[in-house]
This record gives C-alpha cells, structure tokens and sequence, in this order.
C-alpha cells in the first residue's frame, strides 16, 4: 500500500508544499484506511522508520510542522474530523472526505474551492461556476460578463441595442443614468461608470473576440469580480424600487 514517501520521496519536496496540496495527498492516504479510524503518526512514522537519505533526522521539525498543517487545514475544510466514539488523537474522514475517492473527484474539489459559491452572485453560481468546474475558464469569464451586461440592461431598462461599453455609460451616466446614485459625489459616480465601462472591454471582449489562455487562478480572480459588479446591480435596482 503506497505511503506519503511514495508520494513525496524528500523532505525538501514535502516542505515546498502547500497545506492544500500536501492536504489532499494526505486525504489520499488516509482513504486508503477503508473507512477505518486513523492517527497523524500512522500517516507520519512509516516515513522516519523507513532510515531513507530523502528525509534525514535534522528535517523531521519542518515536516512535521508541514504535515500538521496539512492535517490542520483538512480540518477546517470539513473532509476529516475528530473521530467521536474514539480517544483523544483518533481521526476519520467526514463524508464529504470519503466522498472524495479518486484523482477526479480531489481535482474536482480543488477546482471548486478556488470558486467557492457562497462567493458568488446565485446567477453565476447556476450558470458560471459548471463551466468553471469543467476547466473551460475562459468560456467561463466570457459568461460571466455577458451575466453581468444582461443584468445592467435590464435594471435600467435599456433595449438590446446597447451594448457592453456603451450600455455601461448610459445606464451608470452621472448625471441621470438609470442606475446612478444621485445622492453620492460626482467623481463616485464617474468612478462607478468607469469600473463598468472597463470591465466591458478589459474583462468581457479579449474572450469574446480571440482565443485567450486563461489559468484557473485568472478565471476564479475575473468571475469574482464579475460578481461583485452584479451585487452592485442588484443594490442599485433595489434602492430605484424604494424611491
């Protein structure tokens, strides 16, 4: 059965680790239990007891602090827990964790949690974040901007000849735009119509015109934004209802 040297065959290589992606290679180990109950030290002796040159004794404080964190971070993420019905230092994996049982499902889950839907305007949670999930990121943003388009035509009422940047300066135009909070400073206003405006042509056109490379990381940034634009939307329409 493969251990955590199997996976990681020098102390540097574990170190240089993140708690995330150490994490899930421990998840991987401890699926290997069965559903069984398990202790840090069952996961963390075979790699000192195995005398190899790839983990000399002067490391064992960084890893051991690099695996505590790990284990730590498993945690707080909700896949492993303190186990109930077992003494102090016993762990098992909630069933989120055992839920996770292979390559697919753990990279699934890594992807979502760089996206996670409590962040998220409920429309690109629906409609964006499956894109996202599947690894077409710029799909993904390309969709998201054209949520947030749909949304400001919409809330101002604008026809479908406007569009994207254009739509943008009329429904957040300073002075009477349908979307424009009179009571604030000219320059916030400005600003806001400038945020929207930009985004149009810096965050929604390069995708909707050319292929772009788009990392995952990017993606996750851009449909965060786009959701925070939304959530303006949503106030802005909110507060023309009340007046």
């Amino acid at each position: 059965m493969p251990g955590l040297i199997d996976f990681l065959p020098t102390a540097d290589a574990l170190i240089e680790l993140s708690a995330e992606d150490l994490g899930m290679i421990l998840l991987q180990l401890a699926q290997q239990e069965r559903g069984s109950n398990f202790t840090l030290s069952n996961i963390e002796t075979p790699v000192w007891n195995a005398n190899t040159a790839g983990y000399p004794h002067h490391k064992r404080l960084p890893v051991g602090r690099a695996i505590a964190e790990a284990w730590l971070w498993l945690q707080n993420e909700g896949l492993m827990m303190v186990a109930p019905d077992q003494p102090n230092g016993w762990f098992c994996l909630t069933r989120k964790g055992a839920g996770l049982t292979n390559a697919a499902d753990i990279d699934a889950y890594r992807h979502g949690n760089l996206l996670p839907v409590g962040v998220l305007h409920p429309k690109l949670a629906e409609k964006v974040r499956p894109m996202f999930l599947r690894g077409d990121y710029a799909i993904a943003v390309l969709q998201s901007f054209i949520e947030v388009e749909i949304a400001v035509r919409a809330a101002s009422g604008l026809s479908n000849d406007w569009i994207g940047a254009k739509l943008m300066r009329e429904a957040f135009k300073p002075e009477n735009g349908k979307l424009t909070d009179t009571e604030t400073v000219t320059s916030e206003r400005i600003a806001l119509m400038e945020l929207f405006a930009g985004s149009s042509g810096h965050c929604r056109n390069p995708s909707a015109h050319r292929a772009v490379n788009m990392g995952r990381v990017s993606a996750a940034q851009l449909i965060g934004f786009a959701s925070y634009l939304m959530m303006i939307v949503d106030s802005m329409q909110r507060s023309n209802k009340a007046q």
